[in-house]
This record gives C-alpha cells, structure tokens and sequence, in this order.
C-alpha cells in the first residue's frame, strides 16, 4: 500500500533503518511495527522486504493482522 504522496506504480524505497541484526541473525521492521525474520544474511532480509511488500498488496484484512504490533503471534 503506497503510503500518503508516494506514487502506485513506484517501488517502495527499502529504508535502511528498518533492518537489524540480532544473535546473528537479520530481521526487517513493518511500519506496522512487527520484526520479520530471522534470516541468514542482511541480502535475505532486503529480498524479504519486496515480499513482504507484495503480500501485503494482495493479503486480505485477516491476513494482514498477523503483522500489526498488537498479534499475538510469535514472527
């Protein structure tokens, strides 16, 4: 979902401040709030974000709560 002024048709930019390394591991944040991962390197989780991105474009609503800060489901 393109957030408010950006553009549809373009690329989401892959914000740098959204990765981190924990225990050796690479995690990406959701602007929802919830850490994806773990992956083995940092080339993994940035592959994982487009992903993550289409999914979200295509999930339905019920999908979509498993990622909000607020799940209680372990990611």
């Amino acid at each position: 979902m393109p957030r408010t002024g950006e553009q549809s048709e373009q690329k989401p930019a892959i914000r740098s401040d959204r990765f981190f390394k924990l225990h050796n591991f690479w995690f990406f944040a959701t602007r929802e709030g919830a850490a994806v991962g773990p992956f083995d390197s940092k080339e993994g989780a940035v592959q994982a974000v487009s992903d993550y991105v289409e999914f979200v474009q295509k999930a339905g609503p019920e999908a979509l709560d498993f990622f909000t800060s607020e799940a209680r489901y372990a990611v």
